[in-house]
């Protein structure tokens, strides 16, 4: 009842919207692999690109995640902190993050989920965020959507970016990006630095848990003919994180985790058949490792853990005609994980995979593109899994008007640490889930205004959890997860535009027991992004973000209260030439005393000043 009431409020609300701004067909690759137009997919996707980064000023990815319907994201601490990212209710292990397109989840975490804490925005150029099960595509943990980093592209002729700004807490962050392209070369490298003295991880600490983040990016195609090009693609992080634990001696411990992130991909793309078939192979390798230590505790602090996936893959897609498009795929995967504590011997777990999928896109009549799929994985220490999914995309009037659903199956393999000794179940099986969307999008006046609304439900069963009694992970849980997002782009005048949406989410745990009927943890019922921009015309752009997270849980068994709370956030800039900027945000911005994680603490109000730089 809460939820039809809720969302006819949300709709009500939608006719108010007199003046907005409409969204370009822009192209994904979230949806199937390869890039299409986001017309002919019935997927909720979202684009921010760079362009909307520098216009938020985002420091962080994760920060650029929150003004993004259906996502939430829990730091513990400051900068730095460990960071999750929750899609519709989904858990943190069931959102598959792609740097370049090549897989970055943690393999040598327990459950295999992504740290959203090291993603600085620098030379990002574009994150691509699919909500909802993918799994056809993308395999294991796409239950929750899929989050594609992409470095800043290669560009024809040649740019350059370069950026440096400091802030509160002794916080400084200097980037730089070349790109360009010359003769059958494009390419792009670049490189980006910070450092913070940062604040207590945990609340009521006086010591302050620093940060340093070092991070290198290059791309570069190498166009032998029209229809054949190389691809090669790098991303490389190091950071140096203090924080405070739990294993430790309370909020003024003393551990460090020093933390390494490598993905590369080595590809090749050839057309056939006049362009119609196109052919990628790859091979990618990601390579994460983290080492900590605690002068203090001996305690888990003190680690040594690596993991690795090496990856090859086929795919193709081929336009059998104007109204049919065929997707197929192969691929090969062996993962690797090798946890130490306290200076043991490390335990090591291997694991290979092997999988085929294919897609059909059907386009049967204009303004109407149905999807349909199915992949099989065979893993080695479980066995197989087939998935499902189908969605359609339908405007009755050349885009101003798009009706999309989507019927999408996901599941989320057991991690090397859940599901083989010496910690882990040999029993273990896969998290599955089912979901069901159906949204509408409205595009009126000129170009001036968009509308949207999405209704989503999830069931997820064989959620994999640590069980106090058999001291293993098991799956245990069933959660369903439902919800709506809803939401307005405005522009009432010229160089002034408007941005709202609501988030419903309703994530219940139906697991027979104690805690049926409780709410996930760390995942709010509802959540608000409000964003305004203004450039005034003599050049000063000027802009406001209002961010209000509802109440939520930090426990199974919702005891563990976390109020709600709204953050609002100033920021200006101001070109001094045709190639340079300058720039400036309050963040928190009335003071507001909240907790995001229990007993973590939070910034308070902050400020920072750039300047950014585009030749």
């Amino acid at each position: 009842m809460t939820l039809l009431k809720t969302t006819a409020a949300a709709l009500a609300m939608l006719p108010f919207a007199a003046f907005a701004q409409t969204a370009e067909d822009e192209i994904v690759v979230t949806a199937s692999g390869f890039a299409q137009p986001r017309s002919e997919t019935g997927q909720a996707i979202d684009i921010v690109d760079r362009d909307r980064l520098d216009q938020l000023q985002s420091a962080t990815i994760a920060e650029a995640l929150q003004t993004v319907p259906g996502v939430s994201i829990a730091t513990r601490g400051g900068l730095g902190g460990q960071s999750s990212a929750f899609i519709r209710g989904g858990s943190s292990a069931q959102t598959l993050v792609l740097i370049d397109g090549v897989r970055i989840n943690d393999l040598s975490s327990p459950n295999g989920a992504f740290d959203f804490g090291a993603l600085m925005t620098g030379n990002i150029g574009r994150v691509e965020i699919l909500r909802g099960p993918n799994s056809v595509i993308w395999g294991s943990q796409a239950i929750g959507g899929v989050v594609n980093v992409q470095s800043i592209a290669p560009v024809n002729g040649f740019e350059g970016r370069m950026g440096a700004e400091y802030g509160a807490y002794d916080t400084k962050r200097l980037n730089a990006n070349l790109a360009g392209s010359g003769g059958v070369l494009e390419g792009s490298v670049g490189g980006s630095f910070v450092n913070s003295d940062g604040i207590s991880a945990l609340a009521g600490g006086t010591e302050r848990d620093g940060y340093d983040n070092l991070t290198g990016n290059a791309r570069l195609k190498v166009n032998l003919s029209d229809n054949v090009r190389f691809d090669f693609r790098s991303y490389y992080n190091r950071a140096t994180v203090e924080y405070d634990s739990a294993f430790g001696v309370g909020a003024n411990a003393l551990p460090v985790s020093r933390n390494r992130q490598f993905v590369g991909y080595v590809g090749a793309n050839f057309e056939l058949l006049d362009g119609r078939l196109q052919n990628r192979i790859a091979y990618t390798r990601t390579d994460i490792k983290r080492v900590g230590t605690d002068p203090v505790a001996f305690s888990f602090n003190n680690f040594n853990v690596r993991g690795a996936i090496d990856r090859a893959e086929y795919h193709a897609a081929f336009d059998l005609n104007d109204a049919l498009t065929l997707v197929a795929g192969a691929e090969y995967e062996r993962s690797f994980a090798s946890t130490s504590f306290e200076g043991a011997a490390p335990d090591i777990a291997r694991n290979d995979l092997g999988s085929g999928f294919g897609q059909m896109i059907l386009r049967p009549v204009s303004g109407l593109t149905v999807t349909a799929g199915v992949r099989h994985d065979v893993y080695d220490d479980y066995g197989g899994q087939t998935t499902v999914g189908g969605n359609a995309a339908f405007s009755p009037n050349d885009g101003q008007t798009t009706f999309r659903v989507t019927y999408g199956e996901g599941f989320r393999a057991p991690t090397l640490t859940e599901g083989q000794p010496p910690y882990g179940n040999l029993d273990l099986k896969p998290e599955t889930a089912r979901n069901f969307d159906l949204g509408v999008e409205h595009q009126f006046l000129g170009s001036k205004a968009q509308i949207f609304a999405t209704y989503f439900n999830r069931r997820s069963n064989d959620l994999i959890a640590y069980s106090s009694v058999t001291f293993q992970s098991e799956n245990i849980d069933k959660v369903t997860s439902k919800g709506l997002e809803a939401g307005v782009n405005l522009t009432p005048i010229d160089n002034l535009s408007l941005e709202a949406s609501y988030t419903l989410v309703d994530a219940i745990n139906r697991t027979a027991g104690a805690n049926f009927g409780k709410r996930q943890t760390l995942r709010p019922q509802d959540s608000v992004s409000l964003t305004a921009d203004w450039k005034t015309p003599f050049g000063l752009s000027v802009g406001s973000s209002l961010l209000w997270i509802g109440d939520g849980f930090d426990d199974a068994a919702n005891t563990v209260r976390l109020d709600g709370y709204a953050l609002v956030g100033l920021r200006a800039s101001m070109p001094l030439t045709d190639a340079l900027e300058i720039y400036s945000r309050i963040d928190n911005l009335l003071d507001a005393d909240y907790t995001v994680v229990a007993g973590y603490n939070s910034f308070g109000r902050n400020a920072t000043m750039g300047i950014r730089a585009k030749f």
